[in-house]
């Protein structure tokens, strides 16, 4: 993922209190690109429902902005960035909780990071305490790795064997703030809601060549609505629709930027794209991509009070308003939330 550089939203906006209450792009991509994924999918829309009672703006003592503050001002406790992300452990998931672990081999000076099995279970209690188990009921692992100071908190990715189960990946050195992590994981639980099998069905030719640019194209040019990489997505998808609605204009624009191989070259035309289209987005990081973009602003959705109308970025926000079914889900992550931060 791109380093998070968040939130140039005004904070003043946010200052409500809420019901209660990183980057270089997915260490497994989650976003279109010319290249192949290789990892990187939400429960299908349904009839509209009756909202049921919210928490809509209820008072708990954590506020909207400690949140957004905390993912603002994010910075990794590690002073060494490693070359590559090194796995410490991986857990299988047995309903809510955590099954036996795997332990990789690792240097030495991780081995305590490593053995923390009570840290490991703390940061899935929180994720399950905040995402509905039939919400998630199709990630099957969860893995405690570390970058050291890349700044990457969490992903999320297809799993090596079946394109149809996820996996859920957090950075241990990067995990002590609570509240940056909670960001971080209703970003990525955005991912998993909106690129799961449900709203992109998988395409096994890509997923069974991840290394081959050739088949890449050919199902993207053969895809009508929104190829997020995973597959070609439902024409009712969240992903596809908010696509159509604000970045059909764009998309010609950043696959261009997209194709650039040269590192530099790259960051610089993503900044100038940014900069351009600033009044659209909620983030920096919200202009990597399609896929970025929905996980932003799933984020702002359940953490923001309602904004008006006003711009291009808070109508990415009002996107969600309009799905009675993702109304439920805010109030139920909401109640996880203040449960998390009791008084």
């Amino acid at each position: 993922m791109l380093r998070r550089k968040l939130l140039l939203i005004t904070l003043a906006l946010l200052s409500s209190t809420l019901a209660c209450r990183a980057a270089t792009r997915l260490i497994i991509p989650d976003t279109p690109t010319p290249l192949p994924p290789t990892l990187t999918p939400t429960p299908t829309l349904v009839p509209p429902t009756p909202t049921p009672t919210l928490p809509a703006e209820a008072s708990c003592p954590v506020q909207v902005a400690d949140i957004l503050e905390a993912s603002l001002n994010f910075e990794s406790s590690s002073e060494e960035s490693l070359e590559e992300e090194i796995y410490l452990v991986t857990y299988g998931i047995e309903g809510d909780d955590l099954g036996n672990p795997f332990f990789d081999s690792v240097p030495s000076k991780f081995r305590d990071e490593q053995d923390d099995r009570a840290t490991h279970e703390e940061i899935w209690n929180l994720f399950t305490s905040l995402i509905p188990p039939d919400e998630r009921d199709f990630v099957v692992s969860f893995s405690i790795v570390t970058d050291g100071g890349s700044d990457v908190l969490a992903s999320v990715g297809q799993s090596e064997n079946n394109a149809e189960e996820w996996v859920l990946e957090v950075d241990i050195l990067d995990s002590d703030d609570r509240r940056a992590l909670v960001f971080t994981l209703l970003h990525e639980f955005a991912h998993l809601m909106t690129l799961n099998s449900s709203q992109v069905p998988p395409n096994l030719s890509v997923f069974d060549n991840p290394s081959n640019d050739e088949i890449y194209q050919r199902e993207l040019a053969a895809c009508p609505n929104y190829f997020p990489g995973e597959g070609c997505s439902n024409a009712d998808s969240y992903v596809n629709q908010f696509f159509d609605r604000f970045w059909f204009n764009l998309y010609a624009e950043w696959q261009e930027i997209d194709t650039i191989e040269d590192e530099d070259e790259y960051y610089d035309q993503l900044d100038d794209f940014y900069n351009t289209y600033q009044d659209q987005f909620l983030s920096d990081y919200s202009a990597t991509s399609p896929a970025e973009d929905i996980a932003e602003a799933f984020a702002f959705f359940i953490l923001s009070p309602k904004p008006p109308a006003d711009s291009i970025a808070n109508e990415k926000i009002l996107f969600f308003h309009e799905f009675p079914e993702l109304m439920q889900l805010r109030g139920e992550i909401l109640n996880g939330l203040c449960a998390e931060f009791p008084q």
